[in-house]
């Protein structure tokens, strides 16, 4: 039992180095080339040595951290004896603690100009200005520099072959100075991205099944370097999307998905909150419905959850999409259900939203009501743009953007801890 303990802490020192050591050597060479033609050889050296201290001083952190979970482990009759519980899914104080001290340093080296751009999920194509974009070159290295945004998001167009498609992704990861969200939507019962088959939603009945089916997409996304997933869908409903019209069976198999997804470190995005069913129930027949599912999905820790554009007038007295507003966001979401993870909108070039709104507004309200991730505006820059001066005028808090930037950014290094 304790050689087990002790491989696995090894096994956690030997992650959180490999992820950080990654990290520090694409900002070396980031630097290398940025600053080199303004501030000369001297200046570049202390700034690497400096930010290289900084580093290290994290992972000599983390795998003291990791050493002292893993003796916490050991001692487990004592932990239980003290009265002290950790509920599946959530990190320790420990560990919590350790990813707080290194998102809030990362993100202390980044403008606000980067913190926008970074939450923006954006196509390949919306940046590079390509037709269909199926690889990852000069082009992607020069849009990727001039737009940091904080992920991309790919189709089944992006897909000819899974070697192209881990090489693109790979390429396209080691162009960004920061951390890159790589998506996908790979619900079960697609064959896209190369995918084996697997049942509909609505065939499986028991969470083996459901782990066994996302459990397979899972890894092979993870083999082509996509570490965020727009699946599971949490939806009440009869449709073979779906897992069913209970409540309760929902969400074990709901609770299997997010499990299985984000065992591959991919993060699961539960979709969509709140589903169409908002339009004509009450707040009470939602709350002895699909918030059943979403409870138990944010208890068990799922990364992601997904705003919908629906117009949930019968609960909110809004007349807005729900990923517009702060009442579906902040108070049912947040407040009511307790979600403390990343918010992430529908796509903004929905018809519902470009019919309505340009690219700025439909962002800035997006960020007021509280959403952490912008997906795919129907125009990237002029979405970016309105964010930017709506900061800059006062209308958005640059603690709002932080607030945002800072539950992202957990989310992105949450794997160098565990």
């Amino acid at each position: 039992m304790r050689e087990e303990k002790t491989n696995r802490e090894r096994r956690r020192r030997r992650r959180v180095r490999n992820q950080m050591l990654a990290y520090l050597t694409l900002l070396i060479l980031i630097v290398l080339v940025l600053v080199a033609g303004y501030f000369g050889v001297r200046y570049i050296i202390d700034y690497v040595n400096k930010y290289n201290d900084k580093v290290n001083r994290f992972i000599e952190e983390a795998e003291s951290s990791a050493s002292q979970e893993s003796n916490s482990e050991i001692n487990d009759a004592e932990t239980q004896e003290s009265g002290i519980q950790y509920e599946e899914g959530y990190t320790t104080p420990v560990a919590d603690d350790q990813l707080k001290q290194l998102v809030e340093s990362l993100l202390g080296e980044m403008t606000m100009e980067e913190m926008v751009a970074g939450m923006f999920i954006v196509s390949p194509e919306s940046i590079t200005g390509v037709e269909t974009a199926i690889q990852a070159g000069e082009g992607t290295q020069t849009a990727i520099t001039e737009n940091p945004v904080g992920g991309i998001v790919y189709a089944s167009k992006n897909f000819k072959s899974q070697e192209q498609f881990k090489q693109m992704i790979t390429n396209t990861r080691g162009f960004s100075k920061y951390p890159l969200f790589t998506v996908v939507q790979a619900e079960c019962g697609t064959t896209a991205f190369g995918l084996d088959e697997t049942p509909k939603a609505a065939k499986l009945t028991d969470a083996n099944q459901v782990v066994q089916a996302y459990g397979s997409i899972a890894s092979k996304l993870a083999s082509y370097g996509v570490n965020m997933d727009l699946a599971p869908i949490a939806e009440i409903s009869p449709e073979e999307y779906a897992f069913g019209t209970d409540a309760s069976a929902t969400a074990l198999l709901v609770n299997a998905s997010v499990q299985a997804i984000q065992s591959a470190e991919i993060s699961a995005v539960l979709l969509k909150f709140p589903s169409i069913s908002a339009e004509s129930k009450s707040l009470e027949e939602l709350k002895n419905n699909e918030f059943i599912v979403y409870d138990a999905a944010i208890k068990s820790g799922v990364d992601c959850i997904m705003i919908s554009h629906v117009k949930a007038n019968n609960i909110t007295g809004e007349d807005m999409p729900s990923s517009f507003s702060s009442a579906v966001i902040q108070d049912l979401l947040r407040k009511t259900l307790g979600f403390n993870g990343v918010v992430i909108t529908d796509s903004l070039s929905n018809s519902t939203i470009v019919d309505n709104y340009n690219s700025a507004e439909a962002a800035v309200a997006a960020v007021q009501a509280g959403a952490d991730l912008l997906l795919e505006p129907a125009e990237y820059e002029e979405a970016y743009k309105g964010v930017l001066q709506a900061v800059s005028d006062g209308t958005i808090t640059k603690e709002r953007i932080y607030e945002s930037l800072y539950r992202i950014y957990r989310v992105k290094y949450k794997n160098a801890l565990e």
